[in-house]
């Protein structure tokens, strides 16, 4: 029986039972030529036949100085077979990849739109062939896809003796056809899984990393058999662009330091204050930063630049500190036992006796002691000092991200309230507000404002308000504000209904355990508080109080309690969340964890209007 048949009977098979999208086939072949050059090819047959197989119409297939399309062929086919159309690399646009601060890449990808060229279902077939300059850029395997995959499989052919190192979270096997010539096989591959908050490395479940022992990138050359060699081939890229003439610095001034802390954080205010963050990685410049007097004169640069250029300005002062290379949390995580390049950013290391410092020089209103979310517990590669080359960047305590509302109300007989109150944001919680409050317009930042308490102050109007320590990121930026609330209450007959769990309420949609299948990623360690003196007339009679709890365990903490006085109640709560990553195995249990608090923070005052 020829292909052809063979594809027909299997399509008209899926056809008839019930016109799902799905991969038929996969296959992926990578010939190693020599150190520097390799050729890629990529073949891709899709059944497109609801609407969850639409976005594999539209195509779009990356390229860059280091990775050359060589050829492109797509054939689509209607649902008899019949071919109905034929689309060559002449058929795709070209658009520059930028974004998030990207003003200049070699980037790029080749795009075509083929959606709407034929009506569901129809089949796709795509073949495409690049060319890598540099295996430095060796492209994973990554089978699976967001729908079903039928087969899938990778070939790798590479020279006589030629060294790589291969790596496999689910501890994937090839099966070896010769010498130098592996093949790895999947076939019927689930979809990824759609749960909310998996974390990134959900994705490296079938995936298969690839790295090479020598390559050589715009005539540097290194290699990635171990952790040692990789750093030393970025100290090698990054050798030399520490020196800096101090006398072009403007405004440059730190004589009010007084020890060595200050010195630090002035130091790193001055980088905030004179550069941005802009991204310019043509060429060799996405893995080598540009030197600090041309970050001086151009007051921007990459995540490098700036790490590379306020290292140098600590050098100046005889401060240690050196570049250290992350994958950030949100984008996977860093296999220790896998010498790899996958590293999307770049911050700095200053080991301070046992005290050690992690600053992050792409953020404008941070502190010295502040690491963002995403670089939290990462495992990173440090390119410089004695001490090891791989470590792991701290995970900040929950008081390091924490809220605490503290605010007098008055409930009025009608069901509307008026209130002053506070609201305090400390550390990253403070940073995070400040990025919005300081570029926010008057009207804005009053918007801002009211926004803080949507969902838990139904028509909050705001009147008079402050925002201390706008601009000091070493303070608590505090909110200050009087507010009526037209409609805290709800009434049925002659009851009175207020929910107090404000600013903002613990509110939880997680799947329920009998449908999870991967681990929760929880966020960052953090720590909310709030505190409120309700006050009522005496046409009010206090009723029901909301659930008292007091909850413990190794996910966090939550109380919540209610104490009343005359025509008075004390309401508070604090929330501590401790774990960053649920495992499956924990997932029941921080399940019925965050149920609890979501049912504590819906419980209501009820009063009796006499």
């Amino acid at each position: 029986m020829n292909r052809i048949v063979t594809f027909l009977i299997l399509l008209s098979a899926l056809l008839s039972a019930g016109e799902k999208s799905v991969v038929l086939e996969s296959r992926e072949v990578l010939t190693i030529h020599s150190i520097d050059r390799a050729e890629y090819r990529v073949y891709r047959k899709l059944l497109i036949a609801d609407e969850s197989g639409k976005a594999f119409a539209r195509l779009s297939l990356d390229v860059s100085d280091y990775v050359d399309l060589k050829s492109v062929s797509v054939r689509l086919f209607n649902k008899q077979g019949k071919q109905k159309g034929r689309y060559k690399k002449k058929h795709f646009s070209e658009y520059k990849n930028s974004g998030n601060g990207i003003i200049g890449s070699d980037d790029s990808a080749l795009r075509l739109n083929l959606e709407s060229k034929l009506p569901l279902p129809f089949t796709m077939e795509v073949e495409n062939t690049y060319v890598l300059s540099s295996l430095f850029f060796w492209p994973d395997w990554v089978p699976q896809s967001t729908i079903p995959v039928r087969t899938a499989s990778y070939e790798l052919i590479v020279p006589p003796g030629y060294g790589f190192n291969r790596f496999s979270p689910s501890g994937m096997e090839p099966e070896q056809l010769a010498e130098n010539h592996f093949i790895w096989t999947l076939s019927d591959l689930e979809p990824l899984p759609d749960e909310i908050s998996m974390p990134a490395e959900v994705e490296d479940r079938y995936r298969l990393f690839f790295s090479a022992d020598s390559f050589t990138l715009d005539g540097y050359s290194g290699s990635l058999k171990s952790w040692e060699s990789f750093a030393t081939f970025y100290q090698e890229l990054a050798q030399g662009q520490y020196v800096l003439d101090v006398n072009s610095l403007q405004g440059f001034d730190i004589s009010s330091a007084s020890t060595l802390r200050d010195t630090i954080a002035q130091i790193y205010d001055y980088v905030q204050r004179s550069t941005r963050y802009v991204g310019m990685e043509l060429g060799i410049h996405g893995w080598k930063p540009h030197s600090s007097d041309w970050v001086c004169q151009n007051k921007y640069g990459d995540c490098k630049d700036l790490a590379t250029y306020f290292i140098a300005l600590l050098r100046k002062f005889n401060i240690e500190a050196y570049p250290v290379l992350i994958l950030t949390r949100d984008r996977g995580v860093t296999y220790p036992q896998f010498p790899n390049n996958r590293f999307n950013h770049a911050i700095a290391c200053l080991p301070m006796y046992g005290d050690t410092l992690w600053i992050d020089c792409t953020l404008d209103n941070s502190g010295i002691d502040v690491i963002p979310d995403r670089d939290q517990g990462c495992v990173v590669v440090i390119a410089g000092g004695e001490g090891p080359v791989l470590s792991r960047t701290p995970i900040n305590l929950p008081e390091n991200n924490s809220t605490h509302f503290k605010a007098e109300m008055e409930l009025h007989d009608d069901g509307s309230a008026s209130i002053k109150g506070q609201y305090t944001l400390d550390c990253q919680a403070g940073m995070w507000a400040r990025y919005r409050f300081l570029v926010d317009t008057e009207k804005e930042q009053r918007e801002s404002v009211i926004n803080l308490f949507r969902g838990t102050a139904p028509g909050l109007e705001l009147g008079t308000y402050s925002i201390s320590n706008l601009d000091d990121k070493y303070a608590p930026m505090i909110i200050t504000f009087e507010a009526s609330i037209p409609y805290l209450a709800t009434r049925s007959g002659k009851r009175l209904f207020v929910n107090l769990a404000m600013p903002k309420k613990a509110g939880w949609n997680g799947e329920h355990p009998s449908r999870r299948t991967m681990p929760f990623f929880a966020g960052i360690p953090s720590l909310y508080s709030s505190e409120i003196d309700l006050h009522y007339s005496g046409q009010l009679k206090l009723e029901t109080l909301p659930i008292e709890v007091d909850i413990e365990n190794e996910f966090g903490s939550f109380r919540q309690t209610s104490t009343t006085g005359i025509n008075s109640i004390h309401y508070s709560w604090q929330k501590i969340e401790k774990q960053i990553l649920i495992g499956i195995e924990e997932y029941p249990a921080y399940y019925k964890f965050r149920l609890n608090v979501k049912q504590a923070h819906d419980s209501r005052l009820v009063f009796t209007q006499e």
